[in-house]
């Protein structure tokens, strides 16, 4: 077991004339434990600094628990159980044209059909290298939604909670970062098989929204995320464009524990909360299972596939097994 400790700035909001208290993220991720933590000071009140802090993991088959002390606040814990890695069997994608659109389509096949209690999560990542008139080559990283919309008719059934999506690297979510993991329910599966689309309709409007999401500290819910970050990744300025373009796809499937999701799902809704004032998502709520403290004890397990290359001329592409 590898365990990383780390502390950061993380503002966190609590009551006026509160006290100090743990704020926390551990998770277990693929056998590693990643452990952030720092003292959240209230608004007003006793204020603290450079604490000295006590951690202590547990990570004993698909159970992981955490306890952290500190002088002069306390002890913050917490548990969870680790969920067993995405039993993905086969990987299968087509391209095709749709209206004024080239789509891929990308199903993810299990084993088994999810039941009401099982959280997922993918992450897609895009390498693309652009070559240029002048022979300069330039290779960049971005990252895609999932797409479930193809064209403006069927936007009627555009639901802004299929895309609850918070930046995750593996180790911390809701970090500045930009690399969104985007949560999958039971609501997107058909029975074992999850699809989705690459470049779909929805998925632009999606980016277009968040492009416009207000700046500023979301507050306690969103960990100290700044909202115009989530989602809106910065844009290359030159307008110039590249005669060739070599594009590969890598997809991380996570599964992911209750307790990751719900922290999760709170955190994006700190992140969209003007959208809750409009009563267009529901209200956010701060979520935690740490006691004595503030933040998350959760745990992920993923497998990546790719990377993937998928040609816009051709309509069907082979299975291409895991």
């Amino acid at each position: 077991m590898l365990l990383l400790a780390a502390s950061c700035e993380i503002p966190f909001q609590l009551e006026q004339n509160g006290q100090p208290r743990i704020y926390v993220q551990g998770i277990a991720h693929n056998g590693e434990v990643f452990v952030t933590q720092q003292v959240a000071n209230p608004v007003s009140g006793k204020q603290m600094e450079d604490v000295s802090m006590d951690v202590r993991t547990t990570l004993d088959g698909d159970r992981f628990s955490l306890e952290i002390q500190a002088d002069g606040i306390g002890t913050a814990s917490g548990s969870t159980t680790v969920p067993p890695v995405p039993d993905l069997v086969n990987v299968s994608a087509r391209t095709f044209p749709i209206d004024t659109l080239v789509v891929t389509q990308v199903t993810f096949k299990l084993a088994h059909e999810p039941g009401e209690g099982e959280y997922y999560g993918i992450c897609i990542q895009r390498d693309q290298q652009l070559v240029y008139e002048d022979g300069t080559v330039k290779d960049t990283t971005t990252y895609a939604t999932p797409g479930y919309i193809l064209t403006l008719i069927q936007s009627g059934s555009f639901d802004l909670e299929d895309f609850m999506q918070v930046n995750f690297d593996g180790t911390f979510m809701g970090g500045p970062t930009y690399q969104p993991l985007t949560m999958v329910t039971k609501k997107q599966f058909e029975g074992n098989e999850y699809t989705f689309y690459l470049g779909s309709f929805d998925a632009q409007l999606l980016d277009t929204i968040r492009g416009r999401m207000p700046e500023g500290d979301t507050g306690a819910a969103g960990g100290g995320i700044t909202s115009g970050e989530v989602g809106n990744q910065k844009e290359d300025k030159e307008k110039i464009e590249p005669v060739e373009t070599h594009t590969e796809y890598t997809f991380t499937f996570y599964r992911l524990s209750e307790e990751f999701f719900l922290f999760a799902k709170a955190m994006f809704q700190s992140n969209f909360d003007f959208l809750s004032n409009m009563g267009l998502i529901p209200a956010n709520f701060t979520w935690s299972n740490v006691k004595g403290g503030l933040g998350l004890v959760g745990a992920v397990s993923s497998v990546t596939m790719g990377p993937y290359c998928y040609d816009p001329e051709s309509e069907k592409r082979p299975s291409e097994e895991n």
